[in-house]
């Protein structure tokens, strides 16, 4: 897996799915909407890259390395969807948009961003 927002639109599916309960390929397969099969072929190589671990049950688990990226892209997620909700975007709209954003927008961009939704609502709603 050599594509960046692939490993992290994997690792944050992760993420999220191992916070409600054990996670097996076919429910990253479910949650992103690919085949089993491919879910199995790109696990196979986050785990030769060091983001996962799979034990013998055949449940993913991350890394230190896996856990990091997945929780930065994670809170990009929640913060552009925030800051799109906020400036009046469909709920829909605002999470699929944030899912590209994420991964496009550079660190200081984000950081002007993060900022922006940091402010008091008064503030947001002056500048619209």
């Amino acid at each position: 897996m050599k594509k960046k927002k692939s490993v992290e639109d994997y690792l944050k599916t992760i993420y999220i799915l191992s916070g409600k309960k054990d996670v097996h390929g076919a429910d990253i397969a479910r949650a992103i909407g690919v085949s089993r099969p491919t879910v199995c072929v790109s696990l196979k190589a986050l785990e030769e890259e060091g983001y996962i671990l799979m034990d013998d049950a055949r449940e993913v688990h991350l890394t230190e390395k896996g856990l990091r990226i997945a929780e930065e892209t994670y809170e990009r997620h929640s913060t552009f969807c925030q800051l799109l909700t906020e400036l009046g975007v469909d709920e829909k709209v605002a999470a699929s948009d944030a899912c590209e954003m994420e991964h496009a927008v550079s660190n200081e961009s984000y950081r002007a961003l993060k900022a922006l939704v940091a402010l008091p609502a008064r503030s947001m709603k002056s500048r619209t």
